[in-house]
């Protein structure tokens, strides 16, 4: 199996762990290049929260998508595919707009900082994804 690692019982994906390498990196760029202030407290305080959202969303909406399945042995194995990650990140999203209405932050400079944070999200996964791929 060429697209994963093996470490005993455990399979993980490349995708995986270039996905994470993505997360990781783009905390560190949100460090960066969002200036200091509340909106920057606020992203470092809910980050991994809305990523914890994403992925348990994306993961159990295969009930939504596909409850058929639900009776087979191995449900767990499943993920909610293209729409379920589309569900999570709404979810998500929704999450961090819940949140920034408690701490009343101004939606401009939320949404300014949203794109900063998506942007550099999807710019550093294709780059560590070119790069280890290229090397498999």
């Amino acid at each position: 199996m060429y697209d994963a690692i093996q470490l005993g019982p455990f399979t993980i994906q490349y995708i995986l762990l270039i996905y994470l390498c993505s997360i990781i990196a783009t905390y560190f760029i949100l460090d960066a290049f969002i200036p200091h202030s509340k909106i920057k407290t606020f992203y470092k305080e809910e980050y991994f929260t809305f990523w914890f959202v994403l992925f348990i969303t994306y993961k159990f909406s295969i009930v939504l998508f596909e409850p058929q399945l639900l009776l087979t042995t191995r449900w767990l194995f499943f993920t909610g595919g293209k729409d379920g990650f589309y569900l999570g990140f709404l979810a998500g999203v929704l999450f961090l707009i819940w949140k920034m209405r408690k701490v009343s932050i101004q939606l401009k400079e939320f949404i300014k900082s949203l794109i900063i944070i998506i942007v550099s999200f999807t710019v550093v996964f294709q780059l560590i994804k070119f790069v280890v791929l290229s090397f498999l």
